[in-house]
């Protein structure tokens, strides 16, 4: 029996199991990370210690996921295996993170990255690239048909995030690649939009509303280039899968 905790963060959702040498993730996640059919969410985070490994829907490892390392934190810090501040090891460096209190928590965000103009907007890196096209509306966008065309602008793939600067708040959306869709909020996702929208105003904290849930960004005083992102985080619910669902997943078979 493998235990698993369901967990989420502005709406998205994880899968979290410890790590086992012998089990191949990559084939766990296509199986276990399919809705309706099995637990379903958007990622499946491996917790060894406090080192995080992240993997998509669609199998593939990628360095950086924000909402799962905030939602990963958040559990070890219930358990008592974390102080209220403390760090996780990630593939895109090591994660400074708090617990704020009422279910938020805060992580300094990877080294973002500005990158060149494509596709009517700019690409950013945190962690991982988002492609950022700032708009007027995007209530009427068709998330999923220009998401996945405008998600293959890179070799190995990129997100991509449409933002609405209201002056008081940005509204945002994105499509992720590896879900192959919409999720409700993205945390790389909204660090990198936030980060182009105050470099071109000059403020230091920004409101951003996703489908998800609302977040705070805030621009680290003695590293210009690195933000902290907040937001609720929650523990669903918790289970085990039986050895049977997952014994073709090991490595060798």
């Amino acid at each position: 029996m493998i235990e698993f905790v369901k967990g989420e963060g502005g709406g998205n959702d994880f899968i979290l199991i410890s790590h086992r040498n012998n089990y191949n993730y990559s084939k766990l996640a296509l199986r276990l990370l399919q809705r309706r059919v099995s637990i379903g969410g958007d990622g499946l985070v491996v917790m060894n210690g406090k080192r995080m490994r992240f993997f998509n829907p669609d199998g593939l490892e990628v360095p950086f996921c924000g909402n799962g390392v905030r939602v990963f934190f958040y559990l070890l810090y219930l358990e008592g295996n974390v102080r209220d501040k403390d760090e996780i090891i990630t593939g895109a460096g090591t994660i400074p993170l708090k617990y704020e209190g009422d279910g938020r928590v805060s992580a300094m965000m990877p080294e973002i990255k500005i990158g060149e103009e494509m596709g009517n907007g700019i690409m950013v890196y945190c962690g991982v690239p988002h492609l950022i096209i700032q708009m007027d509306d995007i209530e009427n966008i068709d998330v999923e048909s220009e998401g996945r065309q405008l998600s293959t602008l890179l070799p190995d793939g990129n997100n991509v995030n449409w933002v609405v600067d209201k002056g008081d708040f940005v509204l945002i959306r994105t499509y992720e690649r590896g879900v192959d869709g919409e999720t409700l909020s993205c945390a790389s996702g909204i660090a990198s939009a936030s980060y182009i929208i105050m470099e071109e105003s000059g403020v230091d904290k920004i409101i951003i509303k996703s489908k998800g849930g609302d977040f705070k960004a805030e621009r680290c005083r003695d590293r210009e280039n690195r933000l902290f992102l907040i937001g609720d985080v929650k523990i669903t619910f918790k289970g085990v899968i039986p050895e049977k669902e997952v014994y073709w997943q090991k490595k060798g078979i």
